[in-house]
């Protein structure tokens, strides 16, 4: 290969390399002179050129010529001086920095300015308020928060040293802490492709105080960095929620997701039951074959139907109920229609209802009146046992009735109205047996009676009996089995609902109770119900922190809250 030769019109004599720190005074008025300063600045021009002696053959006093070049105006006419010094001197000038050298020098002082202002900085009077990016959010700027770091003396009793275990190393500490972390701040490539943030050292100081949560499902494939969805030191306001990207980090990403479901082959269908009931009863949907491991970008795009709907479960409550009818019925009361708020009342915080029983929401309209004459006399709710005994011992519960409610106080009288009540019960129901009968698997209403005890007006029919409302089964044994009512508290237990923050919105727009007549009927809103207003062009929070929360109880809480 031939070496690569330089251009026609390249001179040399001209070229200026970049690594030259000083320049010809000159240069500026574009007569640089062909020598150029030294390395101190210091100018080397002299003469325009150096005449050469020439001598013809055998003389011995030669002849000067002037060797200045073409670019400089070629030989000059008078030529050397006869001692060989060039007639044309070169004034002197001053030599000046080169870019380059300027470049440096404002460089190095930049670096000499910073190291100065960090040595002052990172000094004892100024670290904290020099390190810190910012102040704490309201969760941890709390006197109970400081009070934690200064429990421990010997790291400097202050709030940093809770979370961060080198505040107090100095500098030397920081750098030999930084650079021992994997990925390291120079590893460029690795922290470029890393994928989703593991757990750090600062993130395990974070299950010191918050120990009573872990990572999610069991089946995660990595645990999540706490620092990466929790920013802090962003103000001293409330911490913000975590931003959909955290959770898309995963549940967008197919890869996690088989990772997720591999892992979930092996781990134990109780692993997956993590939610503490407490005190509440959850509709507990099976878990699907291949878990909750389907691609999720939003809410309102490609989030599944829940899965209660999309599987069309039932509600197994063993209680006979009918919203459609109750929903018509008018309320002795008041001569109005039946409203939701009749039976679901919420909580005092209003996120939730409260229990549905039959002291508060049924003995009103459906009071346990067995005898017509005396309906002040119900039968006890809630013991099939207790019924029993009340039915056998109705002689002694009419004794208590006349003394209590009827204020017979002769003892012949009170004995003359038990065999009466009696007598007449008789002529309704039959004799002991046939009552009981009739109590425990009676399912037909009777009609109204004109006249219920001393009022002159229609009132509620008798009891008809109560397998009218539960589920009811001899079995052979001596006291009937009645089912009892299991109504679920929660039934979406995967994402959370706030029943006070939609009292503007009528139950019947998500709730359709109006054409439900059974019991295993679920009326819970499909999500194109929720995506109306739970969506971008709806306007209202559709991030997956509006309903859903990362952090699942550790199973020593679990227990824990069982018990309790």
């Amino acid at each position: 290969m031939k070496e690569q030769l330089p251009p026609p019109d390249f001179d040399a004599n001209r070229y200026e390399r970049p690594n030259q720190n000083w320049i010809c005074g000159h240069a500026s008025q574009g007569h640089p002179c062909r020598v150029g300063p030294d390395n101190k600045g210091r100018c080397r021009a002299t003469f325009e050129c150096q005449p050469l002696l020439e001598l013809k053959e055998g003389q011995t006093i030669g002849r000067y010529r002037c060797t200045r070049s073409a670019q400089h105006g070629g030989p000059c006419d008078l030529g050397p001086l006869p001692d060989g010094t060039c007639r044309r001197p070169v004034p002197k000038c001053n030599p000046v920095r080169s870019l380059r050298a300027r470049r440096g020098i404002v460089t190095m002082c930049v670096i000499v300015l910073t190291v100065a202002v960090l040595l002052i900085a990172l000094s004892k009077p100024f670290r904290g308020r020099f390190i810190s990016p910012g102040p704490l959010s309201a969760q941890h700027g709390t006197a109970t928060f400081a009070a934690m770091a200064a429990a421990h003396p010997d790291r400097g009793g202050n709030a940093c040293t809770a979370c961060h275990q080198t505040e107090t190393e100095g500098p030397n500490g920081w750098v030999r802490s930084a650079m021992g972390a994997r990925p390291g701040p120079l590893q460029i490539r690795v922290l470029a492709s890393a994928a989703t943030p593991v757990m750090t050292s600062l993130d395990q100081k974070c299950l010191v105080c918050h120990s009573g949560h872990s990572f999610h499902q069991p089946n995660v494939a990595e645990a999540h960095s706490c620092s990466i969805c929790h920013q802090e030191h962003h103000g001293p306001g409330p911490m913000s929620a975590p931003v959909d990207a955290n959770c898309l980090s995963c549940h967008a990403n197919s890869e996690a997701m088989e990772t997720s479901l591999v892992r979930a082959k092996s781990l134990p269908a109780g692993a997956f039951d993590y939610r503490p009931e407490k005190g509440r009863v959850l509709f507990k949907a099976p878990r699907p074959e291949r878990g909750y491991t389907k691609i999720i970008h939003s809410f309102a795009s490609d989030h599944p139907e829940f899965q209660i709907l999309a599987e069309k479960m039932k509600d197994a409550d063993a209680l006979k109920f009918n919203h459609q009818l109750h929903l018509t019925t008018v309320l002795l009361t008041s001569g109005k229609k039946m409203t939701c708020a009749e039976c679901h009342k919420p909580d005092a915080a209003g996120v939730y209802h409260l229990k549905i029983t039959y002291e508060q929401n049924c003995k009103n309209c459906h009071k346990l009146q067995f005898d017509v004459n005396n309906p002040d006399l119900p039968l006890p709710h809630g013991d099939a046992a207790h019924v029993r005994d009340f039915l056998r011992s109705l002689s002694a519960q009419y004794a208590d009735f006349g003394a209590n409610q009827k204020k017979i106080i002769a003892r012949r009288e009170l004995e003359t109205f038990v065999q009466e009540q009696l007598k007449q019960v008789s002529q309704q129901s039959g004799d002991g047996e046939a009552l009981e009968r009739r109590v425990f698997f009676g399912d037909a209403r009777n009609a109204p009676v004109a006249r219920i005890g001393d009022r002159n007006a229609i009132g509620p029919a008798q009891f008809p009996g109560c397998a009218y409302c539960h589920m009811v089964s001899d079995s052979g044994k001596e006291i009937p089995q009645i089912a009892k009512p299991v109504i679920p508290d929660r039934w979406l237990i995967r994402g959370r609902f706030d029943h006070s923050k939609h009292f503007k919105v009528a139950c019947i727009t998500c709730h359709d109770a109006e054409h439900s007549r059974e019991t295993s009927d679920v009326l819970l809103p499909s999500k194109s119900t929720c995506v109306k207003c739970h969506s971008p062009s709806g306007g209202v929070a559709n991030n997956c922190s509006t309903c859903h929360g990362y952090h699942s109880p550790t199973r020593e809480d679990r227990v824990l809250a069982d018990k309790r």
